[in-house]
């Protein structure tokens, strides 16, 4: 008597009339096949089954529903993968967003009239388009995976126009604006992350998650590894290393910001851990840091902006300036240049007009 293949393996046949046939059997019991005049088409195929059942991350065809894949999807795939606080994100906009509307459907039945109709839903019941655009890139993702496992035979929110949204420019404070509020934080506790946010356009998390063996007084710069973040659900801190690569970076400190945090750290009397702490020596909630920073724009009798508009009024300054918007990127940590010119082109004119003012005294003297 043959021996019977165990489950996860599968096998290839072709029949008399030349079609080729891959067929699987799942850790369920339930059957898989894929037919085709191409034996390398199976083959593939039964190769990335196979993977799937190895990496426990299998669905069966025949129950799957788009909820059903989406919650596969997130704890195999998405959260080995991501930082916590994406996770959590993707997490919610699927379960709100996504699962009430679709998620009974069978994943080999969602089409893209399906997914045009809940993104329509979503902007009339109230839900902006930016948050539409998330919802429809985590779906985008998420189809992804579904077509390299071979359960979909395309990606259907390709076919799914996803809603426009207008690109607002960054509100930033003006350079008397910034030495305005810096004058009124000189006696504040954090006086010195308040300077080195608007010297070096650092995120929140970025600046709070800073640890002095981060930073270079002899070279003057600092070297960003981590970021302090809030779990989710939990409401603990911790240290997290940057989304991507180029977030990992060295910047150089300004001669004055420079001054100011080598008198904090002197002032603090600590040779390890984090350059800013709670008056209690702790690490800072983000939340107080923007509560307290609300207050001080009251006092400073500045223009209201976010913690985050630091950062961009960091980069606009330094376009003002004439710095390179090469070297801007680099400081912010931005994947690419388009997205730096892109989120600071009210800038650009005047830095181009600037540019080409001073190019054209160089050609009058030729």
């Amino acid at each position: 008597m043959a021996k019977r293949r165990p489950r996860g393996e599968g096998s290839i046949f072709q029949n008399g009339q030349g079609v080729w046939t891959a067929q699987i059997t799942l850790p369920d019991g339930k059957r898989k096949a894929k037919r085709s005049k191409v034996q390398r088409e199976v083959r593939d195929w039964l190769q990335t089954q196979r993977q799937t059942v190895k990496d426990n991350v299998w669905v069966s065809d025949e129950s799957a529903t788009l909820g059903s894949f989406l919650d596969h999807y997130l704890s195999d795939v998405l959260k080995p993968t991501v930082r916590n606080s994406t996770f959590v994100s993707y997490e919610r906009i699927i379960r709100m967003h996504v699962k009430p509307g679709l998620g009974d459907v069978r994943l080999t039945r969602v089409t893209p009239q399906l997914v045009q109709r809940l993104y329509t839903e979503k902007l009339e019941g109230g839900l902006s388009p930016r948050s539409v655009q998330y919802l429809h890139a985590i779906l985008h993702k998420a189809f992804e995976q579904a077509v390299k496992w071979s359960l979909v035979p395309r990606n259907v929110t390709d076919l799914v126009d996803p809603p426009s949204v207008k690109r607002h420019s960054p509100v930033v404070w003006s350079l008397d604006q910034v030495k305005q509020f810096v004058e009124a934080a000189g006696s504040n506790y954090h006086y010195a992350l308040y300077v080195l946010a608007l010297s070096t356009g650092l995120r929140q998390g970025e600046l709070l998650g800073l640890q002095i063996d981060d930073l270079d007084f002899v070279n003057g710069s600092l070297q960003v590894r981590q970021s302090l973040e809030v779990v989710r659900g939990s409401g603990e801190l911790r240290l997290s290393p940057p989304k991507t690569e180029r977030g990992r970076r060295r910047i150089q400190i300004p001669g004055p910001a420079l001054d100011v945090l080598k008198a904090h750290v002197r002032g603090s009397k600590r040779v390890t851990g984090y350059v800013f702490l709670s008056r209690t020596g702790t690490p800072i909630l983000p939340r107080n840091i923007v509560r307290e920073f609300k207050a001080l724009l009251q006092v400073a009798g500045v223009p209201e902006i976010r913690f985050h508009d630091l950062r961009h009024t960091c980069a606009t300054l330094h376009l003002m300036a004439g710095t390179n918007p090469k070297i801007v990127q680099d400081i912010l940590g931005h994947s690419t240049i388009t997205l730096t010119l892109d989120t600071y082109s009210h800038v650009m004119p005047g830095v181009q007009e600037e540019a080409a003012a001073k190019f054209g005294k160089l050609l009058g003297s030729l």
